[in-house]
């Protein structure tokens, strides 16, 4: 699909769910939900936001940079900035921003920053459907705790089997997977962890630990996310964080509108409207919700722009 025609189809649906929202609700009634919330509420979820964003800076640091010493406020510049056009481009086309922004700041070659970004992503679809298929063993049928074990193993699993399933690839793809992989910063940086505590040069261990930050980092955005949209629909936990959890993962999506309008609201609505609740209701809630999240993403930006972008290019980088 060209970016012309993924820039139309993003318009159209924006267009299409602003007007929907008019006829069917009135953004005046849309927009006067958010008078139950207080500003001391607002700004200690809005603080515990940030403190997500700020810990996923820290996770992009620590896999690309803590053993090279690159200057940590450089990745919350870049990982602000990522997020915001994330969140305002379609179709995923922010993405593409994280490993520019590398090559632009440490010289990073695109497919090392992009080898690197496609792993931690993974990590995040992961640990959410992880969430969800516990949530689903919890509430819906005990039968959903063989899918949370296999979820659990799942990784130790492909490890394990990884080479093995390599050399069944053909020779062409063989050639490109193994390019990716070594283009990671996991072996180039242990070198420079030699230097550090022995534990640091298991790979298995440095991924385990990424992993756990990403849980961290979830965690604290979905109490903040759940919170919020708990105030404009009365939900209990459960449902609140599945109807959270699904918004978060259309995302993946490959078509949605501009700021990730339609299909951020649609995966709330598939989410909640098995359980009877009123699709009204549940759509006004969506938007609200949409809307901090892109009221966030904006006030990030100016804190990404106060940092100034020096490239730094360590000695041990890989020039291209």
């Amino acid at each position: 699909m060209s970016k012309g025609l993924r820039w139309l189809i993003a318009s159209m649906v924006f267009i299409a769910v602003i007007s929907y929202m008019q006829i069917t609700v009135g953004w005046q009634n849309v927009l006067a939900q958010w008078q139950q919330l207080s500003i001391t509420q607002l700004l200690l979820i809005t603080a515990l936001t940030f403190i997500s964003y700020y810990l996923r800076a820290y996770r992009s640091y620590y896999y690309f940079g803590k053993a090279l010493n690159h200057p940590f406020s450089l990745y919350v510049r870049i990982n602000f900035l990522h997020n915001a056009l994330n969140n305002f481009l379609p179709m995923r086309l922010g993405e593409a921003s994280f490993p520019l922004f590398m090559k632009q700041t440490f010289n990073y070659s695109i497919l090392r920053a992009s080898s690197g970004l496609l792993l931690i992503r993974l990590m995040d679809l992961h640990w959410l459907l992880l969430l969800l298929s516990l949530l689903a063993a919890l509430q819906i049928n005990t039968l959903f705790w063989l899918l949370t074990l296999g979820w659990v193993i799942l990784p130790f699993i492909v490890w394990h089997i990884f080479p093995f399933l390599l050399l069944k690839l053909p020779k062409k793809l063989q050639q490109k997977v193994q390019l990716l992989s070594l283009e990671g910063p996991i072996e180039e940086f242990n070198k420079e962890r030699n230097k550090e505590r022995k534990e640091e040069h298991n790979a298995a261990l440095f991924l385990a630990k990424v992993y756990c930050q990403t849980a961290c980092i979830w965690l604290i955005k979905l109490a903040a996310l759940v919170f919020i949209f708990s105030a404009f629909i009365e939900l209990d936990g459960f449902k609140a964080i599945f109807a959270v959890v699904s918004a978060d993962l259309s995302s993946v999506l490959p078509i949605h509108g501009l700021a990730g309008s339609g299909t951020f609201e649609a995966a709330i609505l598939a989410a909640l409207l098995p359980f009877g609740l009123q699709p009204e209701r549940i759509l006004v809630a969506a938007v609200n919700l949409h809307i901090y999240v892109l009221a966030v993403t904006l006030l990030s930006i100016p804190i990404a722009l106060c940092i100034k972008a020096k490239p730094q290019i360590h000695k041990n980088e890989i020039q291209t």
